[in-house]
């Protein structure tokens, strides 16, 4: 009897029996992340993609996901857990690091179960620079994620003061 309300429930309703059970796994919210990590020398931005860039994604003090760049500078991690706000990091040897802070807020009160998000970065190459260990601690750019919008909105206020720190830095090496 049990089976044949379950098969009711699956024809008529739509409803998968894990999902009728309750099964916290069918409601769990997953984020696609895929971008290009490119790396440029100050202050030019138009660089190659960089083979082997890491970018590893951090919530609650725990790295929760990472991936590393193809040939190409692309990378994609497929199964990325929401949580409100997360950390991404990209590095790769010879370059600055970024962190960058993600509020994915609205993401968790929309009914949608899966986002894909598009996130290219730049990496300048390191020569070995004094002054720029602030890259290390903290984030270079903080976004939140408009769902209805399907896009970034940025603090660009933010971005720009850390972009002018960072260019403080990287012009006192070229100017000597």
């Amino acid at each position: 009897m049990r089976n044949l309300a379950t098969l009711l429930m699956v024809l008529i309703l739509g409803i998968s029996p894990v999902l009728a059970q309750g099964d916290p796994k069918a409601a769990k919210k997953m984020i696609q992340l895929s971008g290009k990590i490119t790396s440029a020398v100050w202050p030019d931005t138009l660089g190659k993609g960089i083979k082997k860039g890491l970018v590893e994604a951090f919530a609650d003090g725990k790295r929760i996901a990472m991936d590393s760049a193809s040939s190409s500078g692309q990378y994609k991690i497929k199964k990325l857990p929401y949580y409100p706000t997360m950390q991404l990091v990209y590095k790769a040897d010879g370059h600055l690091q970024k962190i960058i802070d993600v509020d994915m807020t609205e993401f968790g009160d929309d009914n949608a179960q899966q986002v894909q998000l598009e996130l290219d970065i730049v990496l300048y190459q390191d020569k070995q620079y004094l002054g720029v260990n602030f890259l290390k601690t903290k984030p270079f750019g903080r976004g939140k994620y408009l769902i209805k919008k399907k896009q970034w909105d940025w603090d660009k206020k933010y971005k720009e003061e850390m972009r002018i720190r960072l260019d403080e830095v990287l012009k006192a090496y070229y100017e000597e």
